[in-house]
C-alpha cells in the first residue's frame, strides 16, 4: 500500500501566441514607416558636393524634378498649392518661421528655375531656414 502520492513533474508552458502577435505587429510598422520615408524622396540625381552635415528631420521636404516639377509627399503641386501647404505648417507651428525646417532637393539635371520660385515663395513667407540636399562623393 502506497501513503504518498505521485507526483507530476510538471513544468509552466509559456503561450507564445502573444509574442508572435506583437513581433508581426513590429514588422508591419517598420514596413509602413519605411514606405511614408521613401514616399518623401523622389529618384532624382541629386548634386555631388561634399555636404557640411547630416539631414536633419525637416517638416516639408521639397522635391524639384529635372523638369522643374515641385513634388511633396508625392504629389505634384503647383506654386501657388505648395505656398498654401507651407502656410498650413507655419500656422501649425504658431506662425513662427523659425520652427520650420525646409529641405529641397533638386535634380542636378533640371534648369533652376524650379529651385527659383520655391526659394522666393519661401522668402514671401519670411523662412529662411531652408536646405539644400545634396549626395556626398564617395
Amino acid at each position: 500500500m502506497r501513503l504518498t502520492k505521485r507526483r507530476r513533474n510538471t513544468r509552466p508552458e509559456m503561450d507564445m501566441t502573444p509574442m508572435i502577435d506583437i513581433v508581426f505587429l513590429l514588422i508591419i510598422f517598420f514596413m509602413t514607416v519605411t514606405q511614408v520615408s521613401k514616399l518623401n524622396k523622389e529618384q532624382l540625381e541629386l548634386p555631388k558636393l561634399k555636404g557640411t552635415e547630416d539631414q536633419k528631420p525637416s517638416v516639408v521636404t521639397v522635391n524639384v524634378t529635372e523638369v522643374g516639377a515641385i513634388v511633396v509627399s508625392g504629389r505634384t503641386l503647383a506654386i501657388g498649392e505648395f505656398v498654401s501647404l507651407v502656410n498650413r505648417e507655419l500656422r501649425r507651428v504658431g506662425d513662427d518661421p523659425k520652427l520650420i525646417n525646409i529641405v529641397i532637393r533638386a535634380d542636378q539635371r533640371g534648369a533652376s528655375a524650379g529651385v527659383n520660385s520655391v526659394v522666393s515663395a519661401l522668402n514671401k513667407l519670411q523662412i529662411r531656414r531652408v536646405r539644400i540636399a545634396v549626395e556626398v562623393p564617395r
